[in-house]
């Protein structure tokens, strides 16, 4: 029986999202979180994040240094960005195509501290104590030496509890990876292909549910989840009513944040994931999908967004300028055979000098007139966002050794690789197969074979990003005037 690609397509990425999300007791999923799925991925090869690994400034020589701080710089590039939630789509679960707003998450962020107006009552010494000691807690400032231009720098890093909280965090996320990934295989499973993965959840359900208990009570002991939130909770409360000196450290936050690689004009804001050594370590999470495989997706609890457009996914050519089109292939076509396998890694974004908990506060206002001339306030804070900072990354979506096996399917591909004579990249969904990402530095070549039965791509890719979708922002507390922000 042949099935249409679209639908299995369509059934691959409810599935995905649902392994991502949660959406159960166990693995709950946020309302305030979407995933944006990239068209096509973007390739990433295990070395690129050796500056995360190893840290800044570890290079054995001159040489070795410079390519980590290339390699950071070009991480820094993919994720300074703020997602655009207008191309959120109605599929009973949050999910858009990847868009960007065209507008630097860094720069926005720094333009917002930068000409925000907000309260200012004096607080007391006990308080002004109170409020540096978690501080320290949450983050800390060094000073470091560039080994290539030995000039000193002063950078802002998660303090000792953050640094629990996230890599504690990271591990929760496996857990709740592992989970969710035997709960949808067995939801979805269908003939004899599916016997193992229901055998699998069905055995080993309560096992998976206690490593995810086991999880959020380390992340809650060692990780000190909830300290964490309760500084977070006192900061907010105390700096409602005073926040001249909780901005200022924030704009000094900010501004350390920035760095210089080593190419003309090439100033980043420094960002990094955790866990660092995710490309060549543990985590990975092996996914597939097979031909007569159901969506697991309860419809019925999620919450869904209500817009147009959505993924066609029939095989497309990107060209060298970003422009894409379906030359070569139909947007549907039928398959008799399929599965699709890779493995899967959900990984945190860290920006060490971004203090996102600045939007939960309601004690800072923007007003047009007094140095605010963007045409949007940062988020209108609907389901569907308006405005110049609705949201931002948190986490990103990476997968490796990807395995496409059908006849029809590479069939498909080899006559679109034909039609552009090599040229351009190929994908399918949210997936590279074939093409070149290239930076001045480097010139590097995603490839994938096709033996007539399956198409295969061994590299490693970024399909999405998970965005957290700020509320209204700013949002002045009940009862303050204008005459209250300074």
């Amino acid at each position: 029986m042949s099935r249409s690609i679209n639908d299995l397509g369509e059934t691959l990425l409810s599935q995905l999202n649902e392994i991502a999300t949660g959406g159960d007791d166990t693995v709950s999923s946020s309302d305030d979180d979407f995933i944006a799925w990239c068209q096509p991925g973007i390739p990433f090869d295990a070395d690129d994040f050796d500056f995360a690994e190893s840290g800044l400034g570890t290079g054995a020589t001159a040489e070795d240094e410079k390519k980590l701080i290339q390699h950071a710089y070009n991480f820094s590039q993919t994720v300074d960005f703020i997602p655009d939630a207008s191309g959120l789509y109605k599929d009973d679960q949050q999910q858009a195509i990847f868009r960007t707003s065209g507008a630097r998450l860094s720069f926005m962020y720094g333009e917002i501290l930068r000409l925000c107006r907000v309260v200012d009552s004096e607080l007391s010494a006990e308080e002004s104590e109170k409020l540096e000691k978690y501080r320290k807690f949450l983050f800390e400032t060094k000073t470091k030496k560039n080994l290539v231009t030995e000039e000193e720098t002063t950078v802002t890093e998660a303090g000792p509890v953050m640094k629990a909280y996230n890599a504690t965090m990271a591990e929760y996320i496996d857990a709740a990876m592992l989970y969710n990934s035997a709960k949808v295989a067995a939801q979805g499973a269908t003939g004899p292909e599916g016997r193992q993965a229901v055998a699998h959840f069905t055995n080993n359900a309560q096992l998976l549910r206690l490593k995810v208990k086991a999880a959020r009570d380390k992340w809650i002991a060692e990780g000190y989840r909830n300290e964490v939130d309760d500084i977070n909770a006192y900061i907010n409360a105390v700096t409602s009513r005073s926040m001249q000196s909780w901005k200022q450290r924030l704009r000094e936050y900010h501004e350390a944040g920035f760095m210089d690689a080593l190419g003309p004009s090439q100033r980043f804001y420094y960002a990094s994931v955790i866990p660092g050594n995710f490309a060549k370590g543990g985590g990975w999470t092996t996914y597939s999908l097979y031909h007569d495989e159901k969506s697991s997706t309860q419809s019925e609890s999620r919450k869904s967004w209500k817009a147009g457009g959505k993924f066609g996914w029939g095989l497309f050519s990107v060209g060298g300028g970003g422009e894409r089109s379906s030359t070569g292939s139909s947007r549907e076509f039928s398959v008799s055979s399929f599965k699709i396998s890779f493995e899967f890694a959900q990984v945190l974004i860290s920006r060490p000098g971004f203090y996102p908990e600045f939007f939960m506060n309601r004690g800072w206002t923007l007003e047009p007139g007094h140095g605010w001339h963007f045409e949007d306030m940062p988020s209108d804070g609907k389901e569907q966002p308006k405005g110049v900072f609705v949201g931002y990354p948190t986490q990103i979506l990476f997968i490796r050794n990807l395995k496409i096996e059908s006849k029809e399917f590479a069939s498909e591909y080899e006559k679109i690789v034909k039609s552009t004579e090599g040229k351009g990249s190929v994908g399918w969904g949210p997936f590279k197969l074939k093409g070149g990402h290239t930076n001045k530095q480097e010139n590097k070549s995603f490839k994938s074979t096709s033996d007539g039965s399956a198409v295969k791509a061994d590299g490693m890719q970024i399909i999405g990003f998970i965005n957290h979708r700020l509320g209204k922002a700013p949002n002045p507390a009940d009862g303050l005037k204008p005459e209250d922000f300074s």
